[in-house]
C-alpha cells in the first residue's frame, strides 16, 4: 500500500490558507500545516515526510520563503510558489520554479496540485503554471 500524498502549505493569509487546505483535502491528500511564518515552515520542511509543497513567497513580518525552498530542493520535494507580486519581485534563484499567481481560482489551484503530485512532477518543476 502506498503512503498518502502529504502537501506542506505555507501561507500567512488565513482565508487563502483555508482554501488551500480544503482543496488539498478534497483532492484526497494530507495537509501538513498550514503555517504562516518562516520558523514554523522551516521546521516542517526539515522534519516532515512531504510529497510536495505550496509556498507563499511573502510571509508575515516581511519574511521571504526562500530558506524553505532551499530545504525542499535539497530533499528533492517538488514545490510551487504563490505570489501576487511581479516576476521581478521573485528571487532570481527561484525563477525556474512553478508559479501560481494570486488571486487564483479553485480550478487553477487544483491543476497546480495535480501537476505537483503526479509522478513526473520533480522532473518538470521548471514548468510554470499560469
Amino acid at each position: 500500500m502506498s503512503s498518502p500524498t502529504r502537501i506542506l502549505i505555507v501561507e500567512d493569509e488565513f482565508l487563502v490558507a483555508l482554501l488551500m487546505e480544503e482543496t488539498v483535502r478534497n483532492l484526497g491528500h494530507e495537509v501538513v500545516g498550514p503555517v504562516g511564518d518562516l520558523p514554523a515552515a522551516m521546521r516542517l520542511a526539515e522534519a516532515e515526510r512531504l510529497s510536495a509543497a505550496i509556498l507563499d513567497v511573502h510571509l508575515q513580518h516581511g519574511e521571504r520563503v526562500y530558506p524553505v525552498v532551499g530545504i525542499l530542493r535539497r530533499r528533492g520535494i517538488p514545490l510551487v510558489l504563490t505570489t501576487a507580486y511581479r516576476d521581478t519581485e521573485i528571487d532570481a534563484d527561484c525563477a525556474g520554479e512553478m508559479l501560481l499567481r494570486k488571486p487564483f481560482d479553485q480550478l487553477e489551484l487544483e491543476q497546480c496540485i495535480a501537476r505537483l503530485v503526479r509522478p513526473s512532477s520533480a522532473a518538470e518543476s521548471g514548468a510554470r503554471a499560469s
